[in-house]
């Protein structure tokens, strides 16, 4: 079975650059840990400031906004680089303690 693709829009930092593009990041979703937390894999690695990595955790940005079904809409999130190795084991709040805060953006399927 192939993974679905999604696609980010970055908001926050506004001049971010990846190899994707101006304020852009492709990949897929690892895992739903709730409706208010998911893990990112980005195609390649990501650089912000003093941190590097490819596993994303977004969690819910907006209240009333989740990820529910975020699988047919455009959803808000806060992001950041999961600091270490990705283990499916890994409860939303060990992700969230091993995550350091890099960006605002909005992701979709695409």
């Amino acid at each position: 079975m192939e993974e679905e693709k999604y696609f980010i829009t970055v908001s926050e930092p506004w001049d971010f650059e990846s190899s994707d593009g101006q304020n852009i990041i492709k990949g897929s979703i690892l895992s739903i840990k709730s409706s208010k937390c998911i893990v990112f894999r980005s195609n390649n690695y990501l650089q912000f400031d003093d941190v590097k990595g490819n596993i994303l955790i977004l969690t819910q940005r907006h209240y009333g906004y989740d990820f529910s079904n975020f699988k047919n809409e455009i959803i808000a999130f806060n992001g950041g680089v999961l600091l270490g190795e990705y283990n499916e084991e890994l409860s939303e709040s060990q992700l969230r303690e091993k995550t350091k805060f890099v960006i605002i953006g909005s992701i979709r399927k695409g």
